[in-house]
């Protein structure tokens, strides 16, 4: 499975479940040059991760997750996110695959993280 793929299917649901939230486009679509130059320009930071759950339980603010599959591991940018929305009160990780990323939404939607 690919990211992108991987992103859809939890986006599904995601939306099954009524969750307020949105995916970034990240690095996982090819796009022109000047594409680039403008997601940067309106606001597209690197590193930011695949989805945001805006959705505060207990004492997060919310659920930012950086999907990865297979052994791929987050890039510095994206290490350097999850780190600094962890410092500021929202849970944030990363996950490979469709099982773990539904168990963790699962897990945090219930207060069980």
């Amino acid at each position: 499975m690919k990211e992108y793929e991987l992103q859809k299917a939890i986006c599904k649901y995601l939306d099954l479940q009524n969750v307020l939230y949105c995916g970034s486009m990240g690095g996982q679509y090819q796009i022109h040059m000047s594409q680039r130059i403008k997601a940067k320009k309106s606001g597209y930071k690197r590193g930011f991760p695949d989805l945001f759950i805006y959705e505060p339980r207990g004492h997060y603010c919310g659920l930012a997750i950086e999907l990865k599959v297979g052994y791929n591991k987050p890039t510095i940018f994206q290490k350097q996110w999850l780190k600094k929305l962890s410092e500021n009160g929202y849970y944030a990780t990363y996950t490979n695959n469709l099982d773990e990323t539904i168990i963790l939404i699962s897990k945090y939607l219930n207060n069980k993280l």
